[in-house]
């Protein structure tokens, strides 16, 4: 029984004046960076004084201003309430009931971890802002916070008796066995298998929108080299082009090996009776639970790389609002092929308890699929060729993108495939990169059913299955088997008691 007393006002940890303060120089650096640099340049000056006499001023209000920050931020208990008081100029108070209340989470950046430091983070129900933070707390302390808010959350709960949550609570992750803990090796083979290309193009994109933000002190001083050599590249290009892409796709590679270490080092999940917990990060260091009840669905996807290895990446969908849905979804990679069974069987373990019925898309999908991604491409490049009047050499390619877009299509089009039985709804698609979708039945919140003119014409419809952490979609459906996939499913759904959160 967590005994801490929080009915009096609480402050944070003494050094959290530090933590404070850097926040604040980070958000002044920042503003300094993006508009006082670019638009006044290096000759900055007001009142006799540059960059280095305002930054001198500015640390020292900030430090002034955080050390009053911290004074004015207060917690406590009042009722069944959790309270947070903050703010100097503006008071704001933030009332949190503990009914309410998802997930505590941890998180530790560099500095936190310098001072021993933790960030706390209070997960509610509906918060479009997704987390109430604390961010400077001792680590005995925090635990301590974290372990009183869940257990009056769980004292709350109608369903269930306050000794028999006791009885079944988890013992600290230090003293329990992850179900999965990554090496070196493992985060090497994880970054490995990412997504380079989306990786690539990220880091692309960050990079060119500094240059370009600070085009004058990183592109002027090298226009007259650009000017020089402009009609040498050009007449290159032949040469330049898989070089840059070869380069393109090293930095891609490295880009996701680093991303990988740093935020899955020493990344741990268990299995624990209330939820999952999962702690990782090599600056940043985090630890948070999903609590059981709050997981709308699992679904695990691979690549021919992660298939190779004998691998899968399992992500847990979470109950949110819109704004939030995507940061409520939590990756868990280099998942074996027995872990993620003993994930699966813990969570639904009745999955396999009635007879599936199938359901698969019509080959319109194929069809249409082989026409939009092969030949009208096709069409369209031998016409560009024509009128340029190249070489048949350069038609040669063309049939064969046909009909590898052909067999793509047809081998992703068999590859889709829905099964349903009265307790659960699962997906199947992918040919190249396969992915499975797991939900209850009772956590579906809604269904639809839609049909365009085309779709009538063709006797086929849309399904969609709304659910408190997204909407999931079917499309190519014979309309006579999702009229019967939807009268099923509402009736699964309305006589089953259990609550989907």
């Amino acid at each position: 029984m967590n005994n801490l007393d929080l009915h009096e006002p609480k402050r944070q940890a003494s050094l959290g004046v530090a933590i404070i303060f850097f926040q604040n120089l980070r958000r002044a650096i920042n503003f300094v960076l993006a508009v006082v640099v670019v638009n006044l340049g290096r000759d900055f000056s007001v009142l006799g004084m540059g960059y280095q006499g305002w930054g001198v001023i500015m640390a020292i209000f900030f430090l002034i201003y955080s050390y009053f920050q911290y004074l004015k931020f207060y917690f406590y208990v009042s009722g069944d309430n959790f309270i947070i008081e903050k703010g100097i100029l503006k008071q704001e108070k933030i009332t949190v009931p503990f009914a309410r209340i998802q997930s505590v989470n941890t998180k530790q950046n560099v500095l936190q971890r310098i001072l021993n430091l933790v960030g706390l983070k209070i997960d509610t129900a509906g918060s479009v802002a997704q987390e109430i933070n604390i961010p400077a707390l001792s680590k005995e302390y925090a635990a301590s916070l974290r372990e009183f808010l869940m257990q009056r959350r769980y004292e709350l709960k109608e369903e269930e008796d306050t000794e028999a949550v006791e009885a079944e609570k988890d013992l600290p992750l230090e003293d329990r066995e992850p179900l999965l803990r990554l090496t070196i090796s493992d985060l090497l083979r994880v970054g490995l298998t990412q997504n380079h290309l989306r990786s690539g193009l990220l880091l692309f994109a960050i990079v060119n929108g500094y240059i370009w933000q600070f085009e004058d002190y990183l592109i002027k001083p090298f226009e007259p080299f650009f000017k020089e050599t402009a009609n040498a590249l050009v007449t290159k290009w032949v040469i330049l082009l898989p070089m840059a892409f070869l380069v393109f796709m090293v930095i891609s590679i490295l880009s996701s090996l680093i991303v990988s270490i740093l935020r899955y080092y020493d990344f741990r999940f268990y299995l624990g009776k209330e939820g999952l917990d999962i702690e990782s990060g090599l600056l940043n260091r985090n630890s948070f639970n999903v609590p059981y009840e709050k997981i709308q669905y699992f679904f695990w996807e691979s690549n021919p790389l992660r298939k190779i290895l004998g691998y899968r990446t399992l992500k847990v969908k979470q109950a949110g609002t819109q704004g939030v849905n995507d940061r409520k979804l939590i990756g868990i990679p280099g998942l074996r092929a027995r872990a993620l069974l003993k994930v699966i069987q813990t969570h639904y373990p009745n999955r396999k308890g009635s007879k599936y019925s199938y359901y698969s898309p019509h080959r319109i999908l194929f069809i249409q699929r082989s026409l939009f991604f092969g030949l009208v491409p096709a069409l369209i490049l031998a016409a560009i060729f024509y009128f340029e009047q190249v070489g048949l050499i350069f038609y040669a390619p063309l049939p064969f993108f046909v009909l590898l877009v052909a067999f793509l299509s047809y081998q992703y089009w068999r590859s889709i495939s829905l099964r349903v039985n009265a307790d659960y709804l699962e997906i199947r698609r992918g040919y190249v990169f396969p992915k499975r979708i797991l939900i209850p039945n009772y956590k579906l919140q809604n269904l639809g059913l839609n049909q365009s003119l085309i779709q009538k014409y063709r006797g086929i419809s849309s399904f969609q299955f709304h659910t408190a952490a997204g909407t999931l979609r079917m499309s190519h459906l014979p309309t006579e088997a999702s009229r019967e996939l939807y009268d099923y499913l509402a009736y699964c759904i309305e006589s089953n008691k259990d609550k989907w959160m």
